[in-house]
């Protein structure tokens, strides 16, 4: 087996994380003030992001 091909499940689980992880930075850029809704967005994104690491870690082992 290739190390190419063993890498390859981490690597798309590694980018997964890493555009979650953009797309939060992206929501909470600027903000001083938070709604409810936006709190609720920003804990939706957040749960992306948890479980695109826990794919990540699972596809590791």
């Amino acid at each position: 087996m290739s190390s190419s091909s063993t890498s390859q499940p981490s690597d798309r689980g590694e980018r997964a994380a890493a555009e979650a992880n953009e797309a939060i930075r992206r929501y909470v850029a600027g903000r001083t003030i938070w709604s409810q809704a936006d709190l609720a967005e920003l804990d939706r994104l957040r749960t992306d992001w948890r479980r695109a690491l826990q794919a990540d870690v699972t596809s590791a082992a």
